[in-house]
């Protein structure tokens, strides 16, 4: 004859141990899932001036995007998951315009064959 008395007991230290390890042990591997914009930066000295460009590279995943997804003639906001920013050490000119030191978002509107950039 079987003695369930024995397995109850049996079952009631063991289930209380079961919930004192799962709060130890991590129920998943702690890890980052790449997102499908990933982000990227580019840091250029030009003379005296350090330029850096933060953004997040599109996933274009077979879209057309210029023309398509993107209208042509109307503002967009540069990049993909968040605003493309620019950053200058120092004053600059932009097509003989003066443009002052710090960060900018980078917006444009795209054209067919030209574009224009908006800081």
């Amino acid at each position: 004859m079987y003695n369930f008395s024995k397995s109850l007991s049996a079952v009631f230290v063991l289930i209380p141990g079961l919930f004192i390890f799962s709060n130890i042990l991590p129920a998943q591997p702690n890890f980052t899932i790449p997102r499908s914009s990933p982000h990227a930066s580019v840091s250029q000295t030009i003379g005296i001036t350090e330029i850096n460009i933060d953004f997040h590279r599109p996933g274009v995943k077979g879209r057309t995007i210029w023309g398509g997804l993107q209208k042509y003639g109307e503002v967009w906001r540069a990049g993909a998951n968040e605003n493309t920013t620019i950053s200058f050490s120092h004053d600059v000119k932009i097509e003989g315009k003066d443009l002052a030191a710090g960060k900018y978002g980078l917006h444009m509107i795209p054209g067919k064959n030209d574009w224009t950039v908006i800081f």
